[in-house]
């Protein structure tokens, strides 16, 4: 796991992806990116040209300071153009060769994913560094002043209930889009969620670290095992099929409005085997505390729900959100 000062992008291993494979995005006929045997990236410049990734010159960035540092990569604050930025590096020289190819290949598919989405709740992609110290490769989003939202849940303490809502609000709004662009993100919680709450009256939250997502095709997509523990929906635990929805995002985000209720980590200390069993079989879920708003409780409850059917979309939860944040606009006038 990276270590975070500002809780910025981890490098996610897929256990249960095959190394040296070839990925696609709609819209491309030939794959990203390819690994050779040796874990290097095969094809890169024909590929990165040809699907039209931009690239910055390391040369362009003035690195800062450090935001995470891990055992894949290292996070800075930097500058580009005069932009405050993320300089997102892969380290190979950290990564097992039996990791690679995996890793490559993760790092190649986030940076492809966002360069393709433009919505103002999804942290902002500006290029890919091939030519970072020492052969590194690196790539440049969004600078976010506060870090990610589990930092700030922790370091802020309790939002008000405007903030928290329009923080939700953003959520919901970047995961309707991009579940309107077939991409399920499988890795939604706080940590990957990034803040600027700098403004009290402009409170911003963006969907971030896309490192697990998936392009869904026909509505389905496979999932074996995708995600961390606490935010895995009951059919990615169950065993019983291998293609799910993109209803696993809303279970997370059921999850993850949770977090942004009570500033705890789901389940906190629960042995991991309970966790998996419970969930899948028993419909165990994170206790809802006897504050809660009662609408929270009814969208969380929903949200979590063992049926994926049953789950509401992502425009649903947008459409209740702002009709509370409405209400409470209405109140605080009267």
């Amino acid at each position: 796991m990276m270590a975070r000062k500002k809780g910025y992008f981890r490098f996610a291993v897929e256990p249960d992806e095959r190394t040296g494979d070839a990925f696609s995005i709609p819209g491309h006929d030939k794959s990203v990116v390819r690994t050779d045997h040796d874990g290097d990236p095969a094809g890169i410049d024909m590929d990165y040209r040809q699907c039209g990734l931009p690239i910055i010159p390391y040369a362009d960035l003035v690195v800062l300071k450090l935001l995470g540092s891990g055992r894949y990569g290292i996070v800075y604050h930097g500058k580009w153009m005069g932009t405050d930025v993320a300089i997102k590096i892969f380290d190979k020289s950290r990564v097992a060769k039996d990791y690679l190819d995996r890793l490559t290949k993760t790092f190649w598919r986030e940076a492809q994913i966002l360069s393709k989405l433009h919505h103002p709740q999804v942290v902002a992609f500006y290029g890919v560094v091939l030519d970072g110290p020492e052969g590194t490769l690196a790539y440049v989003t969004e600078y976010m002043v506060d870090g990610s939202l589990r930092c700030a849940l922790l370091e802020k303490g309790e939002l008000d209930r405007r903030t928290k809502l329009t923080v939700l609000l953003n959520v919901a709004s970047g995961m309707e889009y991009l579940h309107s662009m077939d991409v399920v993100h499988f890795d939604l919680k706080s940590p990957n969620l990034l803040v600027n709450l700098r403004d009290p009256q402009r409170p911003v939250c963006k969907v971030a670290d896309l490192g697990l997502s998936k392009i869904k095709q026909n509505a389905l997509v496979s999932g074996r095992k995708r995600g961390p523990l606490g935010w895995m929906a009951p059919e990615l635990l169950n065993g019983r099929r291998n293609k799910v929805s993109d209803k696993v995002d809303v279970y997370a985000y059921g999850i993850t409005t949770w977090e942004t209720e009570t500033r705890k980590v789901p389940y906190g200390d629960m042995d991991p085997d309970i966790i998996r069993s419970g969930v899948a079989y028993s419909n165990l879920r994170p206790a809802i505390p006897e504050y809660c708003d009662p609408e929270l409780r009814k969208l969380m409850e929903e949200c979590w729900s063992p049926d994926p059917a049953a789950r509401p979309s992502f425009t649903q939860i947008r459409e209740r959100l702002q009709a509370m944040l409405m209400a409470l606009q209405l109140d605080i006038q009267n």
